[in-house]
């Protein structure tokens, strides 16, 4: 707590330097209150990062999370994992996956996507546990495009129509490469919770269905399924909404209309889904005579200028694309006002006070911060017109400018974005050829300018493209989430188009500002000494947890908890002591498909207790999806142009490289049920060792010796002696064995009550120098696998097992070598669309790197893209293109 102390105020300290304010905010309650609150809840911020932004059903998504202190950018240790979900426009599930971090510190893994997928945008939603404090504000989101190669040689046609409150849905289907109308086989639709509905064709070969506006409440998306020729298309289509069914609204800055002065105004026009559309109109005052007209720039937002008279009301005229006209009042004047307006000139932040005639003075300040970090905060005093910051001294992102009362309440509030260079390490490239030839060695030497702030922790990931086949991510970038989308309330659209190469959409991000509030704090309540705390901390380990219930007078407390992990051939085992309230904790981890069972016992070693695990409560997933605007043709204003022209090469060649890789796709025909008998092989025991057990009794054997119940087979098992026709020991000593079946251990059970009928095999262990844990008054063990699951069909009430969520296990992306001239004329194509994937490119402590990798068979540009921060930091971007021949090396 106390480096956490020191290290905001050394920020708080820097800041003051250098916007030269005196350390008199040692004694400033405002500013003392943002630094506590800043101590007591610091917050994380994550970014992913994909080797490409769309994916062939059945590929890999490579993926890097980012994940940096919310307050500098610098890389966070808080949390151990990171969780990353697939989510169908359905909001369901179809893929969770938890990473840990490498030695280094990067969060690295991948998604892979079942071939059956059906086309459409998924959304990639990650978290961690201890992010989950802000809910759904403190989750990122990004949509992925995962296409199916069947579209290649069948184009669907849709049209919608919207009566009252009535869709109806029209579907054509035409061969691409004849441009001949087909009919499939067969045709279903369905929305997310309902049953797929068989369409028929009409006399014109055409499929109609209809449903009501109602049934999209849990999902704008459609799945359409087609059967042709045996083979199995399915596809999420995202319904469009009326074209009237637009809402405007009207933001003035700094939160009202001042009477007597011009006012800058923000407006957004947005869909039911929440997307913007583009409006335009005109501005007209109480008499109906227009004073000024407004577009929208970018995302259904703009901005204007409107000179507001005493006394005046106005409102808007706006126009959609579609047509449709729409009044919408503006808010009405406040001559009690006082706000801030702020302008942003030639590399100064200029700030001004707009002040109403009846707004009745009185003393006010005015304070600058940049995500809770008090930059600024000084009394306006009277006859003041304005206040310059200078750009270059202030940070990158979203800063606030609050005007406050003498009370610290809020009167006024405006954002700006600003960009600054110092926050930046730029990359350079050495000694690279002009271009390279197919499969050739491409070198990149990269240098980090400022080398001098280069540390252990300063790597980015880098992905290399076929830039013919792939389009460019334009929709999310590590630089947009940690400076603007993640400082922002709710969803931005796009939010890497703001910031496009590093050039700022000037009057686009300034509507953003004034149409969107910030995020991380609740300011008022901050400004009132009342800090948030996190209810959920930061996850260390992963967590199997739960409670033993005794029965009748048996006790827990002190009784053991055990737990056996098995992966493989691989094994482990821990235990612990139950509480007085009968709970238990074990801290361990585990990786994916780790099989669980924890079995508990009371303080006298007796079954005689109910198991109950805790379970794991995943975020919810209702409105996970993000909604899109459609189509596979992005072409348009506020998606990313993505022309079909596009998709189809980058359809033909990764298919090509599919099809080299792993041969036919699958042809997904209907599911048919295939009846007949088959022999199984025996199930293996995690305790069975060919050094330690006796030879392996099969149900085949037990089958043939024909036993008519388990006495008569453990008289003839070698090793086993049965006493007195009751107790069962091993030749090796009189105390009776321990029972275990199907890997659970099993003490108390009276095997003689199994049904012989059950078992698949048997084997004895006849001392214990291989049984896991410690079981007194028992040597050796006679081991049971049954044919179906044991511990479910009898029951056993203190014995749970499971296959919790580990981490993923790491994976290295294949890049193929041509180091020798057999290996170059290989007739064996090359077309991969990710040339070269990799998620942890470090700077050595002179701020170098050396990135290799050999180019594929496709001639044209190859596109080079690196995310990362340093240390300190700095944001790391790199982008750059290589121009590959036709010949060979």
């Amino acid at each position: 707590m106390k480096r956490r102390i020191y290290w905001v105020a050394a920020l708080l300290l820097s800041s003051c330097v250098l916007l030269g304010q005196d350390l008199s905010w040692l004694n400033d309650s405002a500013t003392v209150r943002f630094a506590r609150q800043l101590v007591l809840f610091p917050q994380e911020k994550i970014h992913v990062q994909t080797d490409k932004p769309g994916y062939l059903s059945g590929e890999r998504i490579w993926f890097r999370a980012h994940v940096v202190n919310a307050l500098d950018n610098r890389p966070s240790f808080l949390s151990r994992y990171v969780y990353v979900e697939l989510v169908n426009p359905f909001n369901e599930l179809v893929k969770r996956v938890k990473i840990r971090p490498d030695s280094a510190g990067v969060f690295a893994g991948h998604l892979d996507l079942e071939e059956e997928l059906p086309e459409g945008d998924y959304t990639l939603r990650a978290y961690t546990w201890y992010g989950r404090n802000r809910g759904e504000e403190g989750f990122y989101r990004k949509t992925v495009r995962v296409m199916d190669p069947y579209s290649l040689q069948m184009e669907v046609v849709t049209d919608f129509t919207l009566k009252e409150n009535l869709f109806e849905v029209l579907f054509h289907f035409v061969d691409r490469e004849s441009g001949e109308a087909i009919v499939p086989e067969k045709v279903t639709v369905c929305l997310a919770g309902t049953e797929p509905k068989t369409l028929r064709p009409d006399k014109e070969g055409a499929f109609e269905t209809s449903f009501r506006k109602s049934g999209l409440k849990e999902s704008r998306s459609m799945l359409l399924g087609v059967v042709r020729e045996g083979r199995k298309y399915n596809r999420y289509y995202t319904v469009p909404s009326a074209a009237d069914d637009i809402e405007i609204t009207f933001f003035p800055e700094g939160g009202y209309l001042v009477p007597g002065h011009t006012c800058q105004v923000a407006f957004k026009a947005v869909g039911p889904s929440g997307l913007g559309e583009e409006v335009r109109g005109v501005i007209c005052d109480s008499k109906g005579e227009e004073v000024t007209s407004f577009r929208s720039a970018m995302m259904g937002m703009g901005t204007f200028g409107l000179f507001v008279l005493p006394g005046e009301t106005y409102h808007a005229v706006c126009e959609t694309e579609g047509g449709t006209i729409k009044r919408v009042d503006l808010p009405l004047p406040e001559p009690r006002s006082r706000v801030i307006a702020m302008r942003q000139v030639r590399g100064q932040a200029i700030v001004s006070l707009l002040e109403g005639t009846e707004s009745g003075g009185g003393p006010v300040s005015l304070l600058l911060h940049n995500k809770g970090v008090v930059l600024y905060h000084e009394p306006w005093g009277p006859g003041r017109e304005s206040l310059s910051f200078p750009s270059s001294l202030l940070p990158s992102g979203v800063s606030s400018i609050l005007l406050l009362d003498e009370n610290l309440n809020i009167l006024s509030e405006r954002m700006f974005f600003n960009l600054n260079e110092v926050d930046f390490a730029r990359v350079t490239l050495r000694d690279t050829l002009p271009s390279y030839k197919r499969r050739e060695l491409v070198s990149l030497r990269l240098q980090l300018e400022n080398s001098g702030d280069t540390t252990s922790y300063s790597n980015m990931a880098i992905s290399v493209v076929d830039a013919n086949a792939v389009p460019t991510d334009s929709v999310s970038s590590l630089l947009s989430t940690l400076l603007l989308a993640s400082e922002l309330k709710g969803y931005v659209e796009s939010p890497a188009r703001y910031l496009s190469e590093g050039k700022l959409e000037t009057a686009a991000l300034d509507a953003l500002m004034m149409t969107q509030g910030w995020r991380r704090y609740d300011i008022p309540r901050v400004l009132k000494g009342e800090a948030d705390t996190p209810a959920i901390l930061p996850e260390q380990y992963q967590e199997i947890s739960g409670r033993a219930i005794a029965m009748l007078l048996s006790k827990m407390e002190g009784g053991t908890v055990s737990l056996i992990a098995r992966l493989d051939s691989l094994l482990s085992m821990e235990t612990t002591t139950a509480d007085k309230e009968g709970r238990f904790l074990f801290r361990v981890e585990y990786p994916e498909g780790t099989e669980i069972i924890v079995q508990s016992m009371t303080s006298k070693d007796r079954r005689n207790n109910i198991l109950e695990l805790d379970s794991v409560a995943y975020p919810d997933l209702a409105h996970a999806a993000l909604v899109t605007r459609g189509g596979l043709e992005r072409a348009g204003r506020a998606g990313a142009s993505v022309s079909r022209d596009n998709i189809d090469a980058y359809l033909r060649q990764a298919n090509e490289e599919y099809f080299r890789k792993y041969g036919v796709r699958t042809v997904m025909l209907e599911e048919v049920t295939v009846t007949a008998s088959t022999v199984k092989p025996s199930k293996e025991s995690i305790w069975y060792s060919p050094l330690t057990a006796s030879s392996l009794m099969t149900a085949e054997d037990i089958n043939k010796r024909n036993f008519s119940n388990i006495r008569s087979l453990l008289y003839t098992l070698p090793g086993i002696v049965v006493r007195n026709g009751e107790t069962v020991t091993t030749t090796r000593s009189d105390r009776p064995v321990l029972i275990v079946i199907d890997d659970i251990p099993m003490p108390e059970y009276d095997v003689m009550d199994m049904n012989v009928e059950d078992i698949d095999n048997i084997f004895v262990i006849k001392d214990q120098t291989s049984i896991f844990g410690s079981f007194s008054g028992t040597s050796g063990a006679l081991v049971i696998t049954t044919k179906s699951g044991f511990v479910q069909k009898a029951k056993s009430h203190n014995i749970c097992r499971f296959t919790p969520l580990g981490y993923q296990q790491p994976a290295e992306f294949y890049s193929p070598r041509y180091d020798t001239p057999e290996l170059q004329s290989s007739p064996e194509p090359d077309y991969r669309t990710t040339i070269y994937w990799k998620p942890d490119v470090h700077f050595s402590t002179e701020g170098e790197a050396l990135v290799e990798f050999y180019t594929a068979d496709t001639p044209g540009n190859y596109r080079i893209v690196g995310e990362g921060v340093t240390g300190s930091g700095k944001i790391i971007t790199f982008n750059r293109e290589i121009t590959i021949e036709r010949s060979v090396r």
